[in-house]
């Protein structure tokens, strides 16, 4: 009973493996992926400040500090920990958007060139064989 499962997953299904392969090539969501990033940078800003303000010290995370040199108006302080996740997610969407777009011009340019390749090998393919 094993080989005949075994035989069987052996063999494809070419429906399926088109699906797979429209799956796999399908485009990004630009905004969707900005947004997931952009929540993603902006949570990790938020809660890297709120931790070491709950930890506090005589210097509350100096290395942390060094965002304000990027984020103008941000600080290692609650009030900097809503500034830090706003520009967190500004940087975060920027960048989702912008790999979304990147991989999907890669890819289109891909297709493109594969279709391109195709139907010169077609062309070729004829006029070899009459």
């Amino acid at each position: 009973m094993n080989r005949a499962m075994d035989r069987s997953r052996l063999q494809t299904d070419p429906a399926g493996d088109d699906a797979v392969i429209i799956q796999a090539l399908a485009k990004l969501d630009a905004l969707a992926l900005g947004i997931a990033v952009g929540l993603l940078f902006g949570l990790v800003v938020f809660l890297a400040t709120i931790v070491l303000v709950v930890k506090g010290g005589d210097v509350v995370g100096p290395n942390l500090g060094l965002l304000s040199n990027y984020f103008i108006g941000y600080e290692v302080t609650l009030q900097g920990s809503l500034i830090g996740f706003i520009y967190g997610f500004g940087s975060g969407f920027v960048l989702g958007g912008l790999i979304a777009f990147l991989r999907n011009t890669v890819i289109s340019i891909y297709l493109h060139l594969v279709k391109l390749r195709t139907s010169v090998n077609a062309v070729n393919d004829f006029l070899d064989h009459p």
